[in-house]
């Protein structure tokens, strides 16, 4: 039964976080996710201290036949061994379960904070990457016992948990926050290899691989931030509205009145216009109290001729600053006046930076068959 131990916790861990965690995060699920990876650290150094000893131990019997080597040598060896050495390997077996279950909840809040700020398919195609390992991390019990795979998967973790902490303890978020967050866990594997003594005089080149790994891992992350890719948490979509007649007072408007298929999610969304009337997009976006983040619209267009999206605006103003605390989400909108008829995709995406939501929608003359009807930003 203590075999599926682990499984069973990582399962409770997921289903837990899955209904506590995503669109608002509060300080005691903080303390949470930094206990997992705070625990998967001790976990991680001891381990590889264990083996570090195990090593030290065939030194110590060297130094015992060496009559050349002092007394003081055989001692020091001897205490060092006492101290971490007299575990026995069903502790180290529990610590290693420890990492799979750390582990286990790092990612499966990781999964769902940034599969929630998720907004298009480079960011998505991240979330799947993070769920694939929450899956394997069941089958991977064994590897995490190799320290070097451990640190691997120690340092992604690490990157992608501290870019969804720091913004909630600083109250911003932006390139030099990411900079940050990936140095830190790069910084903290570096001395975790440098803690475990596997890093000897005589092998110190084969022990160099181990920081390969992380370091690989560190320079894609980068690669994909400034690229756009990584989800920009905390920020989540809430809600969006394509509309007309706009009120600034209650964030009301008029769209366009479901038919049966809309209704189904058969059919896309659409907004009927006449001459001169101008075409909101409102959008609410959900961010942690006191943060404050910079977002824009992006506007496209699908160009007939080459059935493709062409951005064709970027608007953004001094108003379109998050200020988080609201759980309904900030509100805000942008605005089109004489646009042709056509298919448009309006993103909200924090500035500069990755798209947190996108409705994709037709502009039609005249006046639906079913007639309007006011909604509004909540």
């Amino acid at each position: 039964m203590e075999k599926f131990f682990p499984a069973f916790a990582f399962l409770g861990g997921f289903s837990w976080d899955s209904m506590t965690i995503g669109s608002k995060v509060y300080g005691s699920d903080l303390i949470f996710l930094s206990f997992y990876y705070l625990l998967a650290l001790f976990s991680i150094a001891f381990i590889a201290t264990r083996k570090a000893v195990d090593r030290c131990d065939e030194i110590n019997e060297e130094l015992s036949n060496n009559e050349e080597v002092s007394n003081s040598k055989v001692l020091q060896n001897f205490y060092h061994r006492i101290l971490y050495y007299e575990w026995p390997q069903a502790w180290i077996d529990r610590l290693t379960w420890a990492v799979q279950f750390c582990f286990g909840n790092l990612y499966s809040a990781l999964v769902i904070c940034y599969f929630k700020s998720s907004g298009s398919i480079a960011s998505f195609i991240i979330v799947l990457v993070l769920a694939t390992l929450l899956v394997g991390n069941e089958f991977l019990k064994e590897k995490y016992e190799n320290f070097g795979v451990c640190l691997a998967f120690f340092c992604l973790l690490g990157t992608m948990f501290f870019n969804f902490l720091i913004p909630h303890l600083v109250h911003g978020m932006g390139t030099f926050w990411f900079f940050l967050s990936t140095l830190l866990s790069a910084g903290i594997c570096y001395l975790l290899w440098m803690k475990s003594s596997l890093k000897s005089s005589n092998d110190v080149s084969r022990y160099k691989r181990f920081l390969i790994a992380p370091i690989s891992i560190s320079f894609v992350l980068i690669i994909a931030y400034l690229a756009n890719w990584i989800a920009p948490v905390p920020l989540v979509l809430k809600q969006q509205i394509v509309c007309k007649n706009f009120d600034r007072e209650t964030y009301s408007c008029d769209v366009d009145k479901l038919d049966f298929w809309q209704r189904m999610g058969l059919k896309g969304t659409t907004i009927h216009k006449e001459e001169g009337d101008e075409i909101y997009f409102m959008s609410s976006v959900y961010a942690p109290a006191e943060l404050k983040a910079p977002i824009e619209f992006r506007w496209y267009y699908k160009e007939p001729s080459t059935n493709k999206f062409k951005l064709t605006d970027k608007i953004t103003s001094s108003r379109m600053i998050i200020r988080g605390g609201r759980d309904q989400g900030y509100r805000s909108y942008s605005k089109k006046k004489n646009i042709p008829s056509g298919i448009y995709r309006v993103e909200t995406a924090y500035k500069d930076g990755a798209v947190i939501g996108s409705e994709t929608f037709r502009v039609l003359e005249g006046i639906p068959k079913q007639g309007f009807v006011r909604d509004s930003l909540r």
